[in-house]
């Protein structure tokens, strides 16, 4: 392992010595151990991976991939927060209210910095650790943050927990569309048992195939989470509509049922009212125009007529003259 990845897991065991010094090591503690220090040096990759599309070529103070708004974590087992971003000067975590770093009694998360301090991590998640953690991210002049709530879930929950929720897009054919939907499925207990996402677009309340779209589906930590991404690189017109996000755990018959919308680009719309008064503009100024263009006519053939009436006066004159 390279060396920012030992100095990773010397900290992880460091971290880990305190609750294993009152008591000899168990199997049971040595393969926690070995799955935080497996997790963790994973942790590195979480942020490089599946980023938005935009922030690739961009520099500016961002998110740089759906973070989730809550997180289940099991008691004595590993658990990372991530907040993904770039453009940054700095990043501070807080945990409800309170900076980073924090006291054992606060909190026992700890910063990773291997991730450009993107991420951190528990080896053993206790109790006290529960609550809102919120990330700050800042540069000279701007700064965005994300909470994410954190609870304790058993490792086996009956149903799968939704952690991101996808979220409604507007937007104009040939556009991109992406959607993410995630949730906390715990770790499968049965032998035959498998988890499951699959995106589908609704039509009258029955699924059909996303036509012309890519679904990839991605885990972390340790298959507990899963995740599915739906991206629809050129949208058309049969691609508006409503979409769902359905996880099906092999832990429980019942299946989760994540809903999004994709809408084409507003167009503004005008009330009655408006409509009326726009039609009395549009009167008052049709009346004007013709208003004006009947004076205009009257002046020219004024003009005209006067010219005319001058010219046979003047020449009445010359003819009587030369008699």
């Amino acid at each position: 392992m390279h060396a920012r990845g030992s100095i990773s897991i010397r900290k992880v065991y460091q971290h880990s010595k305190a609750h294993t010094m009152a008591s000899p090591l168990t199997c049971s503690t040595v393969l926690v151990l070995w799955l935080a220090l497996v997790t963790v040096a994973s942790a590195e990759n979480h942020c490089s991976e599946h980023r938005y599309e935009h922030s690739l070529n961009t520099h500016h103070l961002q998110f740089t991939k759906e973070i989730p708004d809550r997180e289940y974590g099991v008691l004595r087992q590993f658990k990372s927060l991530h907040c993904c971003g770039k453009g940054y000067r700095s990043i501070e975590w807080f945990k409800n209210n309170k900076p980073h770093p924090w006291s054992k009694d606060v909190s026992s998360f700890i910063v990773y910095p291997e991730a450009a301090n993107q991420t951190i991590y528990s080896p053993r998640l206790e109790e006290n650790d529960i609550g809102n953690y919120t990330c700050v991210l800042r540069n000279e002049t701007h700064a965005i943050k994300h909470e994410i709530e954190l609870r304790l879930q058993d490792n086996k929950p009956d149903n799968p927990m939704p952690t991101f929720r996808p979220k409604d897009m507007m937007m104009g054919v040939g556009e991109s569309a992406r959607f993410y939907c995630e949730a906390y499925v715990g770790n499968l207990y049965l032998p035959d048992a498998a988890n499951e996402i699959v995106w589908s677009q609704m039509f009258d309340d029955h699924p059909h195939n996303v036509s012309d779209s890519v679904q990839v589906n991605v885990t972390r930590e340790e298959g507990q989470i899963i995740g599915s991404y739906l991206s629809i690189p050129n949208i058309k017109a049969h691609h508006y509509g409503r979409y769902r996000c359905q996880i099906m755990s092999g832990n429980s018959a019942q299946k989760l049922n994540l809903s999004v919308l994709l809408s084409p680009v507003e167009v503004t719309t005008i009330t009655d009212t408006q409509l009326s008064v726009l039609v009395y503009v549009m009167a008052a100024l049709l009346f004007v125009l013709v208003a004006v263009f009947v004076w205009t006519c009257r002046t020219v053939q004024q003009r005209t007529g006067g010219k005319k009436d001058n010219r046979c006066s003047a020449q009445f004159i010359a003819e009587h003259e030369s008699v």
